[in-house]
């Protein structure tokens, strides 16, 4: 049988210790058998390469260190921001790792700077908050070590730009207008990881700027063909509507991502982008692409 382990403790709550058998999708309750679950024990789940997604509902207090380390096929966290102390390691080692999703229910903006402080990776956060969803990447980064034989030295420096993007985050709260004026940085070096960043913003545009705003278009209209393809050929809906609804697609671009969401098979794909073709053609004769391209 495949269940959650519990130990009790003095206090008569509930910690969760491990997982008997295999789950691929596990939800952490807030109480079992009239007790309260208040803690996921450090290295619970270490190591569990079944698990997908993990839900951990709204009560549970603390993530012990390492509670989800090395869990490499996870694709998913939910929480809200119950969690006041979250150890070191938690996330670590989860490559598969693709959303973080947090519901905002008690002012606990720190939970997710603990977080991104926890992991150099790339990671993606879904924030809930006053009603409204909001969409953040923030890239990856690593430590570069230099011995100065001559100076028996050894130079420290942070290469990449997820570094910066972390300093956007408080104990009270993110910093939006910080974040996006870190977007330079990234969109010098890392276009994908760029176009995530901008389109996120421009769907959810949660305390964004004008300015902002026209940053992130521009950037957006002059990547269109690098971007719009890779997008259509994952299969990446939300995103690849931003972009349909927001710029004017240039033709090649359209084109080449028509033609990887028909080889994808994703054709709502393929009727956003074709709508799209149509709404810029308006009055101005039809759209001019070919069926042939598909």
């Amino acid at each position: 049988m495949n269940t959650l382990i519990y130990t009790e403790s003095t206090d008569r709550t509930l910690s969760v210790t491990g997982l008997s058998g295999e789950l691929s999708r596990i939800v952490i309750p807030s109480a079992k058998n009239g007790l309260p679950v208040r803690k996921i024990a450090s290295h619970a789940f270490a190591g569990q390469q079944g698990i997908l997604e993990i839900e951990i509902e709204d009560g549970i207090a603390e993530l012990g260190s390492y509670a989800f380390y090395n869990c490499r096929n996870l694709g998913r966290i939910g929480m809200t921001d119950s969690i006041t102390e979250y150890n070191d390691g938690v996330i670590r080692m989860c490559q598969g790792l693709q959303e973080i999703c947090i519901a905002m229910k008690h002012g606990n903006w720190r939970l997710i700077k603990d977080i991104a402080g926890d992991s150099d990776a790339k990671l993606f956060f879904r924030i809930l908050t006053e009603g409204q969803e909001v969409r953040l990447t923030f890239p990856g980064y690593f430590n570069e070590y230099r011995e100065d034989t001559r100076a028996r030295a050894i130079h420290q420096s942070i290469v990449g730009a997820g570094y910066s993007y972390r300093q956007c985050i408080s104990r009270t709260g993110i910093d939006f207008e910080q974040y996006d004026e870190c977007f330079p940085r990234i969109s010098a070096v890392d276009t994908e990881t760029a176009g995530m960043i901008a389109l996120d913003r421009l769907g959810y545009p949660y305390q964004m700027s004008a300015d902002a705003e026209s940053v992130y278009l521009a950037f957006l209209e002059n990547a269109a063909e690098d971007l719009l393809p890779v997008l259509a050929r994952e299969g990446d809906t939300g995103r690849v509507r931003v972009f349909a609804d927001r710029i004017s697609i240039p033709q090649k671009a359209r084109t080449l991502a028509l033609r990887r969401a028909s080889e994808s098979g994703y054709p709502e794909i393929c009727s956003i982008l074709m709508d799209e073709a149509g709404r810029r053609e308006q009055g101005h004769g039809f759209c001019t692409f070919s069926l042939d391209d598909l």
